[in-house]
């Protein structure tokens, strides 16, 4: 039978982070603990700690949410411009590849895909040609999936039966808005290299943020 942690409560987990910062009043770190949580905070703690020989002492308690705030803002940030990065490859990519091919659901056609990725290696050729159809039927599903989830997406509505696009395929400039980064990435990692460099041309147009 596999061993199990107990549990701490809050007092308990107050005392436990008294081992990595100096502090004197325990209402402020009880706050702290209930609002970042004991794991997230004794993680800090203990970083900070492994400084205390540099520092001299023990660290305080204001340093360690000042280390807490100043992680927060720096993972906020790189956040947003991660976001705005991949709302701007995914625009790239769509746009590029659909208005060249003059195909609105160019991800679906294999004609448009590279399946070896023209690696030179022999394995890792035959390595991507294997994964290529595993690739493409996820797409395929992951298509399908949006067209039948009423609840989820009822602005897609014209693309189900009795829709004015029943019949056809989502667009590209549709399904990217819905598709996860990594298999954006995946798409374009397998695109024929005419279509990559029409990409990355795009892709480093100036643009503000």
């Amino acid at each position: 039978m596999p061993n199990r942690e107990v549990p701490i409560n809050l007092e308990e987990q107050i005392d436990v982070i008294k081992k990595y910062v100096v502090f004197r009043q325990r209402k402020r770190m009880r706050e702290f603990l209930q609002y970042a949580g004991y794991f997230r905070v004794s993680r800090y703690g203990k970083y900070l700690l492994s400084y205390s020989g540099i520092m001299g002492n023990k660290p305080k308690q204001d340093l360690l949410f000042q280390l807490y705030e100043f992680d927060v803002k720096l993972r906020n940030l790189l956040v947003l411009y991660c976001n705005k990065a991949e709302v701007r490859f995914k625009s790239a990519v769509s746009n590029a590849v659909s208005i060249k091919t003059q195909d609105a659901v160019f991800y679906l056609d294999r004609q448009y895909y590279t399946l070896s990725k023209s690696e030179k290696d022999a394995k890792k050729r035959k390595r991507n040609e294997k994964y290529f159809q595993r690739f493409l039927d996820d797409i395929l599903e992951k298509e399908n999936a949006l067209r039948k989830d009423v609840v989820k997406h009822p602005e897609l509505k014209e693309y189900r039966k009795g829709g004015s696009k029943q019949n056809s395929s989502l667009p590209v400039w549709v399904v990217f808005s819905y598709f996860e980064f990594g298999t954006i990435t995946m798409l374009y990692s397998y695109l024929r290299g005419g279509l990559k460099k029409r990409c990355s041309k795009l892709c480093l147009f100036k643009w503000k943020i």
